[in-house]
């Protein structure tokens, strides 16, 4: 809502992942029920969201990734999906040369970690410092307004058009979801 009424000139995307990445609508991300769908896909996510930006050149891209969970599944070049926990090094290869990718076409990143596993943590920290991404690691209940703070605030001053302008990604554990300009 914020974004059609306020921003109307953003090209927003919602990308809902868990083994897979599908482009959805708002009103399908918070029908989703809090059923597991085994594996946290971002390789497949960040795919969708780059051809989104790249559809849009003149916008400044915002990716807004929220996680409890590394990447565990990655696409192979045939489309099927491959999952393993632990995290398979090409999973990991395959979701940094996207993230990379997104970096190159001027994507401005925040990632929302939730929880505290330490592993997760240094996944983070290393995946926003290949591209001058911010951490934010917010209590559950407070995720909603960390996630549109960090929207408004790439905004510019007072979230207003004239900053980083453009929609925001948003990942959220192995069901996730996102919002690419």
């Amino acid at each position: 809502t914020l974004i059609r009424s306020r921003f109307r000139g953003d090209h927003l995307q919602l990308i809902g992942f868990g083994r897979h990445a599908e482009v959805m609508e708002i009103e399908q991300l918070t029908a989703l029920d809090a059923m597991w769908d085994k594996g946290t896909n971002l390789h497949h996510a960040l795919l969708l969201a780059n051809r989104h930006f790249r559809k849009h050149p003149n916008a400044q891209p915002v990716l807004l990734i929220v996680t409890d969970g590394e990447p565990t599944s990655h696409l192979e070049p045939d489309g099927e999906v491959y999952f393993s926990y632990p995290p398979h090094p090409l999973t990991v290869a395959y979701a940094v040369r996207e993230l990379d990718n997104a970096g190159r076409l001027g994507a401005q990143t925040t990632f929302f970690r939730l929880g505290e596993d330490p592993g997760l943590a240094r996944f983070i920290d290393q995946m926003a410092r290949r591209v001058d991404g911010r951490v934010v690691a917010p209590e559950l209940d407070d995720l909603g307004a960390a996630v549109v703070g960090s929207y408004l605030g790439s905004r510019g001053p007072g979230g207003l058009a004239g900053g980083f302008g453009g929609g925001y990604g948003d990942w959220f554990g192995g069901r996730g979801f996102w919002v690419g300009d």
